[in-house]
Parts: C-alpha cells; structure tokens; sequence
C-alpha cells in the first residue's frame, strides 16, 4: 500500500515537471532537503555497545536475579 502512493506521487511529479518545466529546480532543491531531512531521521541506527549493555542490565535485572529468589 505505502508501495503504490510513493509511485503514484513519483508519476504525479513526473508528469507535473514535464508540463511546467521551470519548476524542475525548486523540485531539485525539494528533493535534496527531503533526502537530507530523510537521511537525518535515519542516522540514528544502531550502537551494538549500548545495546550489549541494556542486554546485560535486563538479564541481571529479570533473569539473575530472580533465579537467586528461586533454587531449583
């Protein structure tokens, strides 16, 4: 679904930019800050230390822990 309205809003921009050529520009320049603003949102990624530490915490916290309230 998300699919179909990104290729109808690509042919929708295709066939504006073939009708009025002299916006190609400011579509460029609209282009570039969307990839830029894209890009930003996803450069968060992933920190495989950050995520080895809040693994540790949580079994420590959930599973460790409660396997000393508990002997088998």
């Amino acid at each position: 679904m998300a699919k179909d309205s990104y290729e109808d809003a690509v042919a929708g921009l295709t066939k504006l930019l073939s009708e009025k050529a002299d916006l190609g520009n400011v579509a460029a320049a609209k282009i570039k800050q969307i990839t830029a603003e894209l890009e930003a949102a996803g450069s968060k990624g992933f920190d495989p230390v950050e995520r080895i530490k809040n693994g540790f915490v949580h079994f420590k916290a959930e599973k460790y822990e409660w396997v000393q309230f508990f002997p088998f």
